[in-house]
């Protein structure tokens, strides 16, 4: 929840948006709050569908 709080404010989603789904890419996902507030502003925008796509992510599963 912490780092949700980091990115209050941080990101503003100008209209008007072209129509149809948007890919949205981050280089590294840590705990991968940035791409679920970014995808809920751009729901929010108007965006029907938005893919997020992680090109690295820091997590180990074991």
């Amino acid at each position: 929840f912490h780092q949700c709080q980091n990115l209050d404010g941080a990101f503003v989603i100008t209209p008007p948006l072209m129509p149809g789904p948007a890919l949205l890419v981050d280089d590294i996902v840590d705990s991968a709050w940035t791409l679920t507030v970014l995808t809920a502003l751009l729901r929010q925008a108007g965006c029907p569908t938005v893919y997020p796509l992680a090109l690295a992510s820091t997590s180990v599963k074991n």
